[in-house]
């Protein structure tokens, strides 16, 4: 998953006499594929294929792939190297006197937050739903960060959390780079809109600082500064490790995937590329924008339990297909929509997956949850656990790396995370990178629960 989701083009090569004279090649490995490829080495497919003409079937085992003569395995370099206010708060922890000297290492961190507090508009003395939503996502990130504040405290690191009021404009984001300015900031969480973000980013570009966008938004945001990361992982890393994550949960079945022509091709060519990776066969694919009748018809003809990928993000196609297929002998397996829709039905063997997951079921995410409860009064929400855990992440990132966080992004201890796991590939040699990190979960008792994780 080596580019943004719009270049998300998964076509598999094979070898050619070029590819072979080449200076620097890959070798292809076992379960390897050209998605995979790209991602190992921080470029997109187009740039592969524009080194290898005319490579367009599935990669085999042992085959040589050229390759741009800079790259190098990521991670084989990383010793190398609306209204606002402008009020602040600040939560200063305690002092970490163990740390080695090492250049990119200070005395002292910053951590600052860009959050939507006051982006709001009125009708009849009260505040629209949108507004409301985005003032209770401010409140409860925050809460989330001051509950990993205190956790960065008794791991002694020397941080400072400071909180900022941004909306969703240009203006809003210069003022935002003022304050981080003002404060050092070593590590930026948001904003939470793609305006500021940009101005934000282009600040972090011009220094040793790092900007993490802590909610879903394409990663095409990740085109402006590789000082840049996602936490949430975009829908085709969904797709990529759940395809492959089928491919080993049901064995002794058929697996075919659904969607909608045009509306979830990335989807499909991702889950494609990840049912190979895991040693599948070609996935066979269905396109139900029209109907159902093909994958109908298979399902009825099949003498083995069938599969289904239901890529499907329009409710409606989503609604038709579980319909169309009712008392047939098929298992669901969901992309995320399914999971907030309600799509997927509560069973043994219907799974989703999430980017974000706060487990109700696990012992240590409920003594999170009570210690929540009893700090704030209120029942923590996705939102929550998400800042809790970036907070908490890149905070230890800095204790261990310094300000040179942004290059160690998978080496930080993830001890005492939530909801989240990171996984990070760089999506381009001068974008930024996403978390590819994937919770699959399970509907029992009424409640998604977790049930595997890419771990």
């Amino acid at each position: 998953m080596k580019r943004i989701g719009y270049i998300f083009l998964l076509v598999l090569v094979s070898t050619s006499a070029f590819a072979q004279n080449c200076k620097n090649n890959h070798v292809v490995a076992a379960g390897e594929t050209l998605y995979r490829i790209s991602r190992i080495y921080g470029i997109t497919i187009a740039e592969i294929q524009a080194l290898n003409p005319g490579l367009v079937t599935t990669v085999k085992l042992g085959e040589r792939i050229c390759l741009p003569n800079y790259v190098k395995p990521i991670g084989s370099e990383v010793s190398e190297t609306y209204p606002e206010y402008d009020g602040v708060i600040a939560v200063e922890s305690k002092k970490d006197t163990s740390r080695t000297s090492i250049s990119s290492k200070k005395d002292s961190y910053a951590i600052a937050l860009l959050l939507p507090f006051s982006t709001y508009q009125m009708s009849n003395d009260s505040l629209d739903e949108r507004s409301v939503k985005l003032r209770n996502v401010a409140v409860n990130m925050y809460r989330g960060a001051m509950m990993a504040q205190q956790e960065l405290q008794d791991r002694n690191v020397n941080a400072t959390v400071y909180l900022f009021d941004v909306g969703n404009s240009v203006d809003a984001g210069k003022r935002a780079v003022e304050r981080c300015e003002e404060v050092n900031a070593d590590v930026v969480v948001g904003p939470l809109f793609k305006d500021p973000i940009q101005e934000v980013a282009k600040w972090v570009a011009n220094r040793n600082s790092h900007l993490v966008v802590p909610v879903k938004m394409s990663n095409k945001i990740l085109l402006l500064t590789d000082n840049m990361s996602k936490a949430y992982p975009g829908n085709n890393s969904q797709w990529y490790y759940l395809a492959g994550f089928a491919q080993q949960e049901f064995p002794n079945s058929i697996v075919v995937g659904a969607y909608a022509k045009g509306k979830d091709d990335f989807s499909s060519e991702a889950a494609m590329s990840g049912f190979l990776s895991q040693g599948g066969d070609s996935l066979m694919v269905f396109d139900i924008s029209q109907n159902c009748v093909a994958l109908y018809n298979f399902i009825k003809k099949s003498n083995r339990n069938v599969v289904v990928l239901d890529m499907t993000t329009d409710e409606k196609t989503g609604t038709a297909l579980t319909t169309a297929l009712t008392g047939l002998n098929v298992n669901f397996v969901g992309g995320e929509s399914n999971v907030s829709e309600g799509r997927v039905a509560e069973g043994t063997k219907n799974v989703s997956t999430r980017g974000i997951m706060l487990d109700y079921y696990n012992l240590d995410n409920l003594k999170w949850i009570a210690a929540y409860r009893k700090e704030f009064q209120s029942e923590p929400d996705e939102f929550s656990a998400v800042m809790h855990d970036i907070v908490l992440y890149y905070g230890t990132g800095l204790h261990l790396f310094g300000s040179d966080v942004g290059k160690h992004l998978n080496e930080i201890d993830q001890t005492g995370l939530i909801s989240l796991g990171f996984e990070f590939f760089k999506t381009g040699p001068e974008s930024g990178y996403e978390n590819a990190y994937v919770n699959v979960v399970q509907k029992m008792n009424g409640r998604w629960g977790l049930k595997n994780n890419l771990k």
